[in-house]
């Protein structure tokens, strides 16, 4: 005699579903919920859900990597590639092209990109008019999970840096990209030195975009903040952008010190205690690890890298790692060319990008217990401008 089956409905409120289910998957995976019904895809695109998504995905998945091509191609764009982390294999993806403005009698002239590192899974991709020859721009905010772009309009810096006398040559500001932690709006800022620019005034200039969704009619580049400082900001290096704040290097002189905005009351402030202070300027970066502002520095056989603790205001040193191990090339002179780790992995581990090959540009895991390294992407260097990490998100901006 065969039992009767007893089917149970259980009914899961939605609101757990959203919260306690898909916040939990892949960006890739959530975006497809979105036809399910009116009341999800309102519940996925809203921000509070965005965010929750967001910390998940930073605390239990390991971060993605972008890797941006130095020049626009023939037709005048900008492409990415984007690198995914498994935990037995890594995927790439080649992104659309983002056109630049274009002056067609310049196309192909030096026209070299750039990419901000990342804020809440969100990047900037720019052009970079480094020999003054081309008045080819293009700048876009992007989020390389979910495809989303959205052109800006060109800073004050790219329009005038066409018309400098090209004979005269400075290193390249670069651009910073943070949040106001009290607002949430995401900000770009652009620092540079006013003398390359023939600009007067101040030592230094500031452009300030604002990503507001709640103003983007007029979105527009600022030049009324002031900056206190009377030191010139070391062009060439990235800002690091950590608890609301983005910082730059600058050259007091005998020391270089650490000139620090806060991205709500718009205000700078100098760190001058650095421990990278007398360190020669081309040996030393800046990033963010485990959410941590970190300096480094590179002696040739050794990258030393310290993090700043707020709990009691105090630099730590916190890796040391042996780069002749490390790198593809045996280094024989002064390390050439100077990056921090792109990230700190859940193992552990530190993510680095290597360029000390003048051909090939390595991906790396460097265990800094075992101080062990495990190869897992090579790329021809001429193609690469950089690499940044990124925790994918679905965030983006109206």
């Amino acid at each position: 005699m065969k039992r009767k089956r007893t089917l149970v409905q259980v009914n899961i409120p939605e609101d757990v579903v959203v919260e306690e289910i898909l916040e939990k998957l892949p960006v890739k995976s959530v975006l497809r919920f979105r036809a399910v019904s009116k009341v999800w895809r309102r519940e996925i695109e809203s921000r509070r859900f965005q965010e929750r998504h967001l910390k998940h995905e930073q605390k239990s998945r390991e971060p993605s990597i972008v890797l941006v091509k130095r020049r626009l191609y023939d037709s005048g764009e900008a492409g990415l590639t984007t690198l995914s982390l498994g935990q037995t294999s890594v995927s790439l993806d080649n992104h659309i092209h983002y056109p630049a403005v274009l002056n067609p009698e310049q196309l192909g002239r030096f026209e070299f990109v750039r990419i901000t590192r990342s804020c809440d899974g969100l990047v900037c991709l720019y052009s970079e008019n480094y020999f003054m020859l081309s008045e080819n721009t293009c700048m876009y905010v992007i989020n390389p999970a979910t495809r989303w772009y959205r052109q800006l309009p060109e800073a004050r810096f790219q329009a005038l840096a066409p018309d400098r006398d090209p004979m005269i040559r400075f290193s390249y500001p670069l651009l910073g990209f943070g949040k106001d932690d009290i607002t949430g709006i995401h900000k770009l800022v652009w620092l540079y030195n006013s003398d390359c620019l023939d600009l007067d005034g101040q030592t230094n200039t500031c452009e300030v975009f604002s990503l507001d969704d709640t103003n983007n009619t007029n979105w527009n580049w600022r030049h009324d903040v002031i900056v206190s400082c009377p030191h010139p900001i070391l062009h060439g290096k990235y800002p690091a952008h950590v608890h609301g704040s983005l910082h730059w290097f600058i050259d007091a002189g005998t020391q270089v010190q650490v000139l620090s905005l806060h991205l709500h009351t718009e205000t700078f402030m100098v760190m001058d205690k650095i421990p990278v202070a007398s360190a020669p300027h081309g040996c030393i970066t800046m990033c963010t690890l485990n959410n941590r502002l970190c300096l480094s520095e590179d002696k040739g056989d050794t990258q030393t890298i310290w993090s700043f603790h707020q709990d009691n205001m105090a630099w730590h040193k916190t890796y040391v790692i042996d780069l002749r191990s490390t790198l593809s090339a045996c280094i024989e002179e002064e390390y050439r060319f100077t990056t921090p780790p792109l990230a700190s992995l859940l193992d552990h581990r530190l993510l680095i990008f290597d360029s000390s090959d003048s051909h090939t540009t390595n991906l790396v895991r460097y265990n800094p217990t075992s101080k062990s390294f495990s190869q897992f992407l090579n790329a021809t260097s001429y193609c690469l401008a950089g690499a940044i990490s990124y925790s994918q998100s679905l965030i983006s901006l109206p």
